[in-house]
């Protein structure tokens, strides 16, 4: 297990003498605003359901989903987080060989030798879309028929942590194109980058070899109640269902989730919020010497470090002010030398900007 993801604020606390909240943590790419209207008190109305067992199948959920997305219910399985589903699929659907595009998520790699999966890694592709994508297609068409058989290719899209997002109807391409793979598309950071129409393969013509997951905890700001979404159909649907355990969902992320994804409102006011303090972010640090940001579509921004500075001396120095931020140099494929900073509230970004500041001129 990787133990390097974003938002331990709690071994920093500790380390500190901090409670965990006093911790800013911009490692963290969730939705940094307040909940929407009501929705504690919701979940407070509904807190003596703790005594019950949740839904066996979050059937409630699941015909949400169904609405907002215009497929069955039997189209979506509820899970807790898309890492349960990131771990299960390699093992559930018996895949020989995974294809996996860097740099990306870890969770795909370790998911796939947990599992006894062989890995072939595709890459490392160039900064920027088109050469991407280009490359990506290439090496692809250079593989025989059978190498793709029964094989999984993992793209996330908006991708962590490089923050290029390809659109949807230039992904179904190539999913049509490789048809005897089966693809799981990693949609976590999409309602960052804009509204389902536009940023998600979730359809009615959702091609029959693809999976998509789908994360609450980024967009919402839950990640502490673990809920996550899977989407598929046919003969994918049936393995995976068959494979699937009771009772994965814990009742208050049924009820959470339940409430959240009736407030398109607000998913819109965290996606521009998070864009625009985004922006703010880049300008501000994007100028300071030894830093170039890496151009994405997501909310959260990559940055190169450069001599005489590095990203574990940054990180460092800033964990020491109680601040945490990414180092990405355990995303194999990307070099050691970046830094992932996503957006918090503004007062907490202009303290970021600060340090950060502070910590160049120091140098």
């Amino acid at each position: 297990m990787l133990f390097g993801h974003g938002g331990d604020v709690y071994s920093l606390s500790r380390e500190l003498g901090l409670e965990p909240a006093e911790v800013l943590d911009f490692s963290s790419n969730c939705s940094p605003l307040p909940y929407p209207d009501g929705f504690s008190h919701y979940l407070s109305k509904h807190i003596n359901e703790l005594h019950l067992l949740p839904e066996v199948d979050s059937r409630s959920v699941r015909e949400i989903l169904s609405a907002r997305y215009g497929l069955s219910p039997e189209s979506f399985l509820l899970g807790s987080g898309t890492t349960q589903w990131i771990f299960s699929l390699p093992r559930i659907l018996g895949s020989r060989r995974a294809f996996i595009p860097l740099p990306t998520y870890s969770d795909y790699m370790d998911a796939c030798q947990a599992a006894h999966v062989k890995i072939d890694f595709l890459g490392p592709y160039p900064d920027g879309l088109e050469q991407t994508v280009t490359r990506f297609s290439a090496d692809l068409l250079a593989l025989k028929n059978r190498d793709l058989d029964n094989a999984l290719i993992f793209v996330c899209n908006p991708n962590n942590p490089t923050g290029l997002f390809m659109e949807p109807s230039r992904l179904v391409e190539l999913i049509k194109r490789f048809s005897m793979a089966t693809w799981v598309i990693d949609e976590s950071y999409a309602p960052f980058v804009a509204e389902d129409s536009q940023s998600s393969l979730i359809s009615a013509s959702l091609p029959p070899n693809v999976v998509i997951l789908r994360s609450f905890s980024k967009i919402y700001g839950i990640p502490g109640l673990r809920i996550g979404c899977l989407v598929t159909t046919g003969a994918t649907m049936e393995r995976l269902r068959a494979g699937e355990r009771p009772w994965a969902v814990n009742r208050m992320a049924q009820l959470a989730a339940a409430f959240l994804l009736r407030t398109p409102d607000y998913e819109e006011n965290v996606r521009q919020y998070c864009q625009h303090q985004k922006s703010v972010l880049v300008s501000a640090i994007g100028r300071l010497d030894g830093l170039e940001y890496v151009p994405g579509s997501t909310h959260f921004a990559l940055f190169k470090v450069k001599q005489p500075l590095s990203a574990k001396m940054v990180c460092n120095a800033l964990k020491k002010k109680g601040m945490l931020i990414r180092d990405c140099a355990n995303f194999q494929g990307l070099s050691e030398e970046h830094i992932r900073i996503s957006p918090r509230m503004e007062d907490d970004n202009v303290k970021l900007v600060m340090a950060i500041r502070e910590i160049v001129s120091s140098e």
